[in-house]
């Protein structure tokens, strides 16, 4: 999703880690769907191959730790792949749970934002999987950044409308929950939605007034990098 549809976030999140000195390397033109999607609406077996193909992939090329941005990607690899190949040869982390291990690096780098931020609890990473407090220290890193929780946030937080193929099969009814949680949880004195999801971002900045500003995680931190 954030390489092909969202693709800001995924090319923040790599100037991001360039600029705080990381190396990496992705899977390129290799890269395919983590087969989340299909899980959640009942393809087990077509999810069967895909995880077993990119366990494939990324053992094939070394890679001793996989970093997404997409806590679908998250969820799927670091908690269900285990259960339908058998142990993994990787450790998995989502881009906010990397960042604040090396918090070091952004401090002092990050500028002056001054703006009201409200930040949406994503369901996979929330609920499922319960990183709640990584992307608001992370927010909080940025000086001039005041954060105003929404209404219903953390474990009572509520989707965006995009999950479990509601937005493939249904989009009408995806985008009109997208507009309802912005209208009903979003603080109205808030400048800026920050989202840590390809689809809740996608979701949010396509259903809802242009006057909303919407960035993901990365794209926030990228945009207050100093130099």
């Amino acid at each position: 999703m954030s390489r092909l549809r969202s693709k800001g976030i995924s090319d923040s999140t790599m100037a991001l880690l360039g600029k705080m000195g990381i190396e990496f390397d992705t899977l390129g033109a290799e890269e395919g769907c983590c087969g989340s999607v299909l899980l959640r609406t009942g393809q087990t077996g077509a999810a069967s191959r895909v995880a077993e193909e990119t366990v494939r992939r990324i053992a094939s090329r070394g890679f001793g730790e996989v970093i997404t941005a997409c806590p679908g990607c998250y969820r799927t690899m670091s908690s269900e792949y285990p259960q339908i190949v058998g142990d993994i040869p990787f450790r998995v982390r989502h881009i906010s749970q990397f960042l604040m291990e090396k918090e070091g690096l952004l401090r002092g780098r990050l500028g002056t934002v001054n703006a009201r931020v409200s930040y949406h609890d994503p369901c996979h990473l929330g609920r499922h999987m319960g990183v709640y407090e990584e992307p608001r220290q992370l927010i909080r890193l940025i000086p001039g950044v005041e954060l105003l929780e929404m209404k219903y946030n953390r474990s009572r937080a509520l989707c965006c409308g995009s999950g479990g193929g509601v937005r493939s099969a249904f989009p009408e009814l995806s985008r009109e929950v997208a507009r309802s949680v912005v209208a009903d949880n979003l603080p109205g004195e808030a400048d800026l939605l920050v989202t840590a999801c390809p689809f809740c971002n996608f979701n949010i900045k396509e259903a809802c007034p242009k006057s909303l500003r919407v960035l993901d995680l990365p794209e926030l931190l990228l945009s207050a990098w100093r130099g």
